[in-house]
């Protein structure tokens, strides 16, 4: 029954990030809700499930935006795996590691994102807006996580229970 809220969680977010969040938008940019949301997955499910959520969100992020279909759906759950086994290696119990993990997901996933959309034949902005966006779209959705964490935090518990 949890895992259908976080179900639920997905959609909100993905339905929030295509839509309230252009208003909050910051130097031109937003927090992507749905790679804090596969994040949270991948520490709080086991593997089967958030790869399962991760797909969901992939396929999600894909038909709500304007990227290349297929690049979210096949990173997201690449992302959820990669948490789970470094969780296993050096323990993310702290909102700040949270964080930073969020930080540098964001920023590889910016990048792969991009260089597929180039290498597909994308248009491709200069390179000083590039690592702009990238690293404050990575800044911004790594701020968002407490907030989101309030939120969802009685889920995730109730989870784990």
């Amino acid at each position: 029954m949890k895992k259908g809220i976080f179900f639920i969680f997905i959609l909100i977010s993905g339905l929030l990030e295509a839509t309230l969040l252009d208003s909050f938008k910051v130097f031109g940019v937003k927090p992507n809700l749905l790679l804090i949301s596969i994040s949270l997955a991948g520490l709080y499910f086991d593997l089967k499930w958030a790869f399962v959520l991760g797909i969901f969100a992939g396929i999600l992020k894909d038909s709500l935006g304007a990227n290349s279909f297929g690049i979210n759906v096949l990173l997201f759950p690449l992302w959820v795996f990669l948490i789970i086994e470094l969780s296993k290696k050096i323990p993310i119990d702290h909102n700040l590691i949270r964080m930073i993990l969020i930080f540098i997901i964001g920023i590889f996933n910016s990048i792969i994102t991009r260089l597929i959309f180039f290498v597909s034949g994308g248009f491709v902005t200069s390179l000083a807006i590039f690592l702009r966006v990238t690293f404050l779209e990575s800044l911004y959705t790594a701020a968002i996580l407490p907030l989101m964490l309030k939120v969802i935090k009685p889920t995730i518990y109730s989870v784990n229970q």
